[in-house]
């Protein structure tokens, strides 16, 4: 019994400090929960929540980079000058927006039919997978590689999260 203290101890002090399973596979109903949080939020007007998920593009790196990250909280815009945002309007339906607020007044790119996507999230050998379809067909997939709630004790960062997502590109 003794034995089989010490090796169990020590698991769970790995897996406590994250050098066992550092990051858990998010599933495809966890990503569903946070999405359909980020709207129901968004319509019973909570303060500090929102319908949109940022991208910094001050570098206009947003379709060129492989890995993107998105995050969901007012706070996590920061004063970033352009950005591109997935704004939520329907249950798994977004606006892909190009945002340019440090010039006077700010501006918003007026959002064309191919910029409405509906997200299909999907799982498939274990991984899960954001699709962005568009009128023309898919437009972008994405494999998800962590979804982290944050920690803030800011009261307008309350619905705090950073999606990271890695680009597939068609010629892979």
């Amino acid at each position: 019994m003794k034995n089989m203290i010490l090796p169990l101890l020590l698991i769970l002090y790995l897996n406590i400090f994250g050098i066992i399973n550092a990051q858990s596979q998010i599933t495809p109903k966890e990503m569903q929960f946070v999405f359909k949080e980020t709207l129901a939020k968004s319509r019973n007007f909570v303060p500090e929540a929102t319908n949109i998920w940022s991208f910094d593009n001050s570098n206009n790196d947003y379709f060129k980079k492989d890995t993107i990250v998105l995050n969901s909280a007012r706070c996590g815009f920061g004063y970033n000058c352009h950005r591109i945002q997935w704004s939520f309007y329907e249950n798994q339906k977004i606006i892909l927006e190009k945002i340019i607020e440090c010039n006077e007044p700010p501006t918003k790119v007026a959002s064309k039919e191919e910029d409405f996507m509906d997200l299909k999230i999907k799982e498939q050998d274990g991984m899960t997978y954001l699709c962005l379809h568009n009128n023309n067909g898919i437009f972008e997939t994405f494999e998800v590689l962590s979804l982290k709630a944050n920690n803030t004790t800011d009261e307008e960062c309350t619905f705090n999260y950073t999606l990271k997502l890695l680009r597939i590109r068609e010629n892979e």
